[in-house]
């Protein structure tokens, strides 16, 4: 069957996905960029609450009477709640229209390797920035739509109804499956889920619907009004979009029904395959970057899974589970439900995550082999709760306590899934990292899995000739393989590359050299307190660079900015060694270090003045601390000092060394002044006044200065004195709050530097 449709919807998305790999950029977002004025003031329309903490409430506001590009733009308004005891937090609400003043917050872009592009995330919600308000006034109410503030209503109803039935951590899962709002939801939680590969669940989508669809269906065949009911379902499934906030996937699912329904209605074969191209062509339509959207692939590439492979899969599972009795077979699969349910479930699970798996580990560089069972485990319960939530909510429009019993069901339901998800989250094999896949494997991937589909059609003459189908599945094991070495493999022994990570307000760098990876700190602290730099930023980025295992882990010393991100990295890759120094280093941080080390037995290498760790031709010397500790900021003072060598490259490593040490250690080598002269400086202490003196910088004499900085830190760095001081020697500064991740490759010849952020606006 020919579908033109489909031709188009994929020529529609590889035309977008190259523009955008060109540098074109959709919409006017640039022209957006360029006219926002941070000292004008604005007046929009509140649409939504994007998120509430308890220290600020962020809004999606609407432009209006602004100037003509900004006009009918949507941006994030974050406003600090007032401390005042009960009325803490802000109460705009939806259709308020909002004089402001603020400043424009443009959003980053990636700031490392293959890093979280902010930017792109805030194009596929069709959103231009955010503005940090300092003040606001209401100028009117009720400028919305009707019905629109009538869902939000219903929304903010179902959200207080679980709360006061539900225990706190089942109120929030519950509201996040009923209406996809996961704000709430504990970060805990949200990982067990994630672990157990029942995201899709927080996920609003395709199962919603269907539940949607049997419970109107189920009434309208009582009323024998079979027209009737299936305009009165596509009324109730766009009602059901706005309420859980027009996600990507909800949309998705939406619109695939509403077609189906309608071809139904007018008398016509419904396609799947058609339904779901027009599904992304008016998604694209509206917004070209959703094609970015991970809620959006996981949601197409789950169903794509489903109609190509299930039934292939559900075929070969009931010749499985076929039994033999006096050698003649009986085939139970038509008497026990159970066994039937089993196989569709497992059936279904399989052929959706078989087409999601290089998104899965592109996008969060996990894989879990306990999806079968917390799926087949957490599957029914999902629709119990989800149906049984709604009915109880509906019902206590009218009834309030009489249905507190029944709250109290719903309660143990949801709590089943909890514990579902945090026993298959801990299971052996729940949870395993990989490295970031390159595009040829996901091309090739996705190549050979349709290959063997395609070949089950017998008639295909070439196919069977060159046995496709008996070699797809040791060729895509081999195309895995090469995935996972390619990096080992593509690195040369002649080449040397060091990665300025940026990991905010604190210091980490990757050297690969000879086959080695070494690790020197890895930021930390100065975040939110559910934000861990190590899982968020650090490992991501190992595994983005493809490196699963690090030979050295250097520790300068043990402040938390540079030491905190290292613990979720042990924990979680193949560490061999770790460089440390325990002069002047007490600190509950050093503590915590060592029992991960001794706990996953890492070899733990004590360093002083004069050790050298031998890197084939390449070194690190370790130049301080002696065995005299300076006791003024006695961690920072008695941080680790090294120098990398390899040929006629080197940079010295200061961790956060301050005046004092630095005077130690020009008097430690005031005969011998070329062990501290180096080619690159990490500059000491992230620029901070206190370090950086004149005479140490022209003792070391850098021709480059890198600096380990957070973005509109709080304080201060780096120092416009010693900015000036580096710029007095003429030493070329790099800074990641400026420049994101700095790259520096040496061939042995000559050396060549790349920034992260290259074009700012």
């Amino acid at each position: 069957m020919n579908r033109p449709i489909c031709v188009l919807a994929v020529i529609y998305i590889l035309v977008i996905i190259g523009l955008h790999c060109l540098g074109v950029v959709f919409l006017d977002y640039d022209k957006v960029y360029s006219s926002v004025d941070k000292n004008e003031k604005y007046v929009g329309i509140i649409l939504d609450i994007k998120e509430e903490k308890d220290y600020k409430t962020v809004y999606i506001i609407e432009l209006q009477d602004s100037h003509e590009l900004l006009d009918k733009k949507r941006f994030l308004i974050n406003i600090k709640n007032n401390k005042n005891g009960n009325n803490s937090k802000n109460t705009l609400e939806y259709g308020d229209k909002i004089e402001f003043n603020g400043e424009y917050i443009k959003a980053d872009g990636k700031r490392n390797y293959k890093g979280y592009d902010y930017s792109l995330y805030l194009k596929t919600q069709k959103l231009y920035g955010s503005f940090d308000i300092s003040s606001y006034k209401i100028i009117s109410k009720n400028n919305g739509s009707i019905i629109k503030k009538e869902i939000l209503e219903f929304k903010k109803y179902v959200k207080e109804v679980l709360r006061k039935y539900l225990e706190t951590n089942e109120a929030e899962l519950c509201i996040g499956l009923t209406i996809g709002d996961r704000s709430g939801i504990s970060k805990e939680l949200e990982d067990d889920f994630k672990n157990s590969n029942l995201t899709h669940m927080l996920a609003v989508s395709g199962s919603h619907f269907t539940y949607i669809i049997l419970a109107v269906g189920y009434f309208n065949n009582l009323l024998k009004r079979k027209r009737l009911g299936q305009i009165l379902i596509i009324i109730i499934i766009i009602l059901f979009m706005e309420l859980t906030g027009n996600t990507a996937s909800v949309v998705r699912s939406g619109i695939m029904a509403i077609i189906m329904i309608l071809s139904s209605i007018f008398y016509r074969k419904s396609d799947i395959w058609t339904s779901m191209a027009l599904a992304i062509i008016f998604q694209l339509i509206n917004n070209p970057y959703i094609i970015f959207d991970v809620g959006l692939q996981l949601s197409y590439g789950g169903v794509i899974g489903i109609v190509l492979f299930n039934e292939d899969i559900d075929n070969s599972l009931k010749k499985i589970f076929r039994v033999k009795n006096n050698n003649k077979e009986i085939k139970i699969l038509n008497k026990d439900k159970v066994i039937r349910y089993i196989i569709s479930a497992i059936s279904v699970t399989i052929s959706a995550n078989l087409t999601i798996i290089p998104i899965m580990i592109a996008n969060f560089n996990t894989m879990s082999f306990s999806f079968i069972l917390s799926n087949l485990l957490a599957g029914p319960i999902l629709g119990v709760v989800v149906i049984f939530a709604f009915i109880l909510i509906f019902i206590s429009l009218i009834l309030k306590n009489v249905l507190i019993p029944f709250f109290i069901l719903l309660n143990l339901f949801v709590k089943v899934l909890i514990q579902i998800a945090h026993i298959c989250s801990n299971l052996p094999f729940s949870k395993i990292y990989l490295p970031t896949p390159n595009v040829f494997f996901i091309i090739c991937f996705y190549i050979i899995l349709g290959m063997k589909k395609y070949v089950h059609n017998k008639s295909i003459y070439v196919y069977k000739n060159i046995y496709i189908r008996k070699y797809a599945s040791l060729l895509l094991v081999l195309i895995i393989l090469l995935n996972f070495t390619f990096p080992v493999l593509s690195a040369s022994k002649n080449n040397l590359e060091i990665n300025f990570i940026d990991v905010g307000q604190g210091d980490s760098t990757l050297i690969r050299v000879n086959y080695k990876n070494i690790l020197i700190d890895g930021g930390g602290s100065n975040y939110a307190d559910d934000f861990d730099i190590g899982e968020m930023t650090l490992l991501p980025y190992l595994l983005d660079r493809g490196i699963m295992s690090l030979d050295y882990i250097l520790v300068s010393h043990f402040d938390s900015d540079h030491c905190q991100g290292l613990m979720y990295v042990i924990e979680n890759l193949k560490v061999k060694n770790v460089i440390i120094s325990l002069l002047g280093q007490d600190s509950m941080e050093l503590d915590e270090f060592l029992n991960v080390v001794k706990r996953k037995k890492i070899n733990i290498i004590c360093v002083k003045k004069g050790d050298i760790i031998s890197l084939g031709d390449a070194k690190i010397e370790i130049l301080y601390p002696d065995l005299e500790v300076i006791n003024e900021n006695i961690k920072n003072n008695n941080a680790i000092v090294c120098k990398f060598t390899w040929n006629d490259f080197s940079i010295l490593f200061t961790g956060d060394i301050e005046k004092v040490a630095e005077e130690k250690i020009l008097t430690l080598y005031k005969s011998n002044l070329d062990k501290i002269k180096s080619t690159v400086l990490k500059v000491a202490h992230h620029g901070s006044k206190s370090s950086s003196t004149k005479e140490f910088l022209l003792a070391v004499n850098p021709k480059i200065a890198l600096i380990g900085v957070g973005k509109n830190n709080n304080f201060g760095h780096p120092n416009d004195g010693v900015i000036q001081r580096l710029s007095d020697i003429n030493c070329k500064i790099y800074r990641t709050d400026k420049d994101g991740e700095i790259i520096i490759k040496n061939n042995g010849k000559k050396t060549k530097i790349t920034k992260t952020i290259k074009n700012r606006i």
